[in-house]
């Protein structure tokens, strides 16, 4: 199974301890133990308001920030950084931002209904910012469909998050900006969409995930990719 937990990272090793592996842990120390520009693109969804001692501010974007010189560093030259972020903080999203502006997408989601000062929103922003002048793999649009029903894949029923990204989307996001054999960092891996769309799609892949039940979901759903 590609999945890790360990307690205590500093025996953990890169790449052997990292590659196809999801690590249950703090991003900020396990991203310490990645070698420079290792990665060929990372792919996210920040906390917000996450902190050492779990959500308590909406607005607290510390970890976000602290984690972006660190996902610099580890980002190949000429790489993409591709991360979702609320419409709500979006200008936060631009300080102490290392990497530069390069297009959004948008995931229109049917079934969305989240509340918002206008009322309902029914969409997610995908922000791709850049390290140097990477070359897009593949073109293809900035508007997707979400798939049918709230927190449900269709071919594995309910996920138990509060946001999962649907695989399909990360799925196009990774044809867009990676090619088959590169390595996908995910630091805040979540319900484990990222290593799974890695999994089918034949990339490599990091995650790391701080919350344990959250880490074993990703667990259980990449176990049955390998089945």
């Amino acid at each position: 199974m590609d999945t890790q937990r360990n307690d205590d990272i500093s025996k953990l090793k890169f790449p052997d301890d990292f590659i196809n592996k999801i690590i249950c842990g703090d991003a900020l120390q396990l991203i310490k133990k990645i070698p420079n520009r290792k990665i060929d693109l990372i792919l996210t969804d920040p906390p917000y308001g996450l902190g050492k001692e779990g959500v308590y501010s909406d607005e607290n974007l510390t970890t976000f920030y602290k984690i972006l010189p660190e996902c610099y560093r580890v980002l190949r030259d000429n790489s993409f950084f591709i991360t979702f972020f609320s419409t709500k903080f979006l200008p936060a999203l631009f300080k102490h931002n290392p990497f530069t502006y390069f297009w959004q997408i948008i995931l229109y989601c049917p079934e969305g209904a989240v509340r918002s000062p206008i009322g309902i929103t029914k969409y997610m922003s995908c922000f791709v910012f850049k390290k140097g002048n990477p070359k897009i793999i593949s073109r293809n649009r900035d508007l997707f469909i979400d798939t049918p029903g709230k927190l449900v894949e269709p071919d594995e029923g309910f996920i138990d998050h509060p946001t999962p990204k649907p695989k399909h989307f990360i799925k196009e996001i990774l044809r867009m900006f990676s090619k088959e054999g590169d390595l996908v960092l995910d630091p805040f891996i979540g319900s484990g969409s990222t290593a799974v769309a890695c999994k089918q799609l034949k990339r490599r892949f990091i995650g790391f995930e701080i919350n344990k039940r959250y880490y074993q979901l990703a667990q259980k759903r990449l176990f049955r990719v390998n089945l």
